[in-house]
């Protein structure tokens, strides 16, 4: 972006792994108090989740207590650190972005806990225990004798949450993109890649014993976000982005960007070759980092400034993508 500072490779990765290991430490230390009590959270748990009047728990499984109850202290430590994982997160990346990515992630940062929680509280304290005591009926009115096995009881509920967690955070994320500009109908197909290959991957993992069911929860959570987003990702787009094809003398197909700045003042109505019109991006920071959006979801070859005569801006975009293979020439 315009503003990124020139840091060397070796330092980000020095700062990330710093960072990382100051979480995991706090993520442990916080675990601890958890641990001590978690057979009291588990034990108020169990009471709002349990559907019958007389008793009908059983502990089928005694050695997968000791798991749940590990696995139990390790979730409460991470909802706990999560203000410290999103401070760091949030230092981290942050020289790095651009003005409406920085929007971006502190949305984010803010909405997806809030979100969570609610969604959480609703399901845990209202949704399933009314859904169990639902079934639970309707086996009595069977004439079935019910007896729950608590560690399916509870690991069901954790299986929902852990799928609410997912949808929340990647419906958050394209959301929040939408609601900061840096997602419409133009670009919204590179955002789906990204987002709904991450639900997927981490929705087959959390249920690779069992890979009909995590196809059908993936592609479940995946219809639910698009419909969550679907106002974003048929928004119009700010920039008519219009690309032209050419072949080298190789034979290559060779990509071309035609921008207009216009800070000259002249006028290019004759053009007969597809363009997009960005005035005065070479003297306005978010211009700027609009055409850095324009080149990172399309990749051309060659970008073609017409009505600039900002040198000083060509040169210092030049520097900034020059790790990728287009290049700025002047018009």
């Amino acid at each position: 972006m315009g503003t990124d500072s020139n840091i060397r490779l070796q330092s980000h990765t020095e700062e990330l792994f710093a960072r990382c290991g100051l979480l995991i430490f706090t993520w442990i230390i916080v675990s601890i108090p958890w641990l001590i009590n978690i057979d009291s959270v588990l034990e108020y748990l169990i009471i709002k989740l349990d559907p019958c009047e007389v008793e009908c728990l059983n502990l089928y499984q005694p050695e997968k207590w000791s798991e749940l109850r590990w696995l139990a202290s390790a979730i409460l430590g991470f909802a706990t650190v999560m203000p410290l994982m999103s401070h760091q997160f949030w230092s981290f990346a942050k020289p790095g972005l651009t003005s409406s990515e920085r929007k971006l992630l502190r949305i984010s940062i803010i909405l997806i806990p809030f979100i969570f929680l609610a969604v959480s509280y609703f399901t845990l304290f209202i949704a399933l225990p009314y859904l169990f005591s639902l079934g639970h009926s309707i086996q009595s009115d069977y004439g079935f004798v019910a007896k729950y096995d608590v560690i399916n009881l509870i690991g069901f509920s954790t299986a929902i949450i852990w799928m609410e967690m997912i949808v929340v955070f990647a419906a958050s994320v394209m959301i929040a993109s939408g609601l900061t500009g840096n997602m419409d109908s133009s670009n919204a197909n590179w955002w789906r890649i990204r987002v709904y290959g991450i639900v997927i991957m981490l929705t087959l993992l959390s249920f690779y014993e069992r890979t009909t069911n995590g196809l059908l929860m993936a592609l479940s959570s995946i219809l639910l976000i698009e419909l969550l987003c679907r106002p974003w990702t048929t928004k119009a787009p700010r920039y008519q982005i219009g690309m032209e094809e050419k072949f080298d003398s190789r034979g290559e197909i060779v990509t071309y960007l035609h921008v207009i700045c216009g800070c000259k003042g002249q006028q290019y109505s004759t053009l007969n070759f597809p363009h997009t019109n960005i005035e005065n991006v070479c003297s306005q920071q978010d211009k700027q980092d609009d055409l850095l959006r324009i080149l990172m979801y399309n990749q051309p070859d060659n970008i073609l400034l017409y009505q600039c005569e900002n040198q000083q801006f060509v040169n210092k975009f030049q520097s900034l993508i020059s790790s990728t293979k287009s290049k700025i020439i002047i018009k």
